[in-house]
């Protein structure tokens, strides 16, 4: 079922990709994962912190942060994935959508996961929001599957999201 819902996201974003002209930007081995939502990518043989867009994970110390950052691990930690980036947050991070290809079963070929997208079809990200609206319809599509599923995050009642978590953090 998730499977075959990523499979038809990655469809849908690679015509996308392909009627705007967007292709990725660096393909690099992934070094670290440092959260459920950015990673350093090797670019050139230097490490480039990438955040994932259009996505918001828990934080470490809130619940499912370890699980979203293992699963992240899980999906990229060293392999190569292909970068599509086209910005740079605040922190000098490129902001990006990661894709790895993965071997199908008892077959030569690959195919592409979105990373971001299954980070959220997981239930171990969020949908990032702008002024309280998704900047990603995908994304928001995704989690609102997640949550009618209750997976993940949304298994328990109660789930903060990242960005309120540290605004109230921030103050203690």
């Amino acid at each position: 079922m998730i499977k075959a819902r990523i499979a038809k996201y990655s469809q849908i974003l690679f015509l996308l990709c392909l009627s705007k002209g967007v292709y990725a930007d660096f393909t690099g081995k992934v070094v670290k994962v440092l959260d459920g939502d950015t990673v350093e990518v090797l670019n050139n043989g230097r490490p480039e912190r990438v955040r994932l867009i259009g996505i918001d994970a828990p934080e470490s110390g809130q619940p499912f942060g370890t699980k979203a950052k293992q699963h992240l691990l899980n999906l990229v930690g060293n392999r190569q994935v292909d970068v599509i980036s086209n910005s740079v947050d605040r922190y000098g991070r490129s902001l990006g959508q990661l894709v790895v290809n993965v071997p199908l079963p008892a077959s030569v070929t690959t195919y592409p996961i979105y990373v971001n997208y299954e980070m959220v079809s997981s239930g171990l990200a969020w949908a990032y929001r702008f002024d309280n609206k998704p900047t990603d319809t995908i994304a928001a599509d995704l989690e609102s599957k997640a949550k009618s599923n209750k997976v993940g995050l949304w298994s328990a009642p109660g789930a903060v999201e990242p960005w309120k978590w540290r605004h109230t953090h921030q103050k203690q």
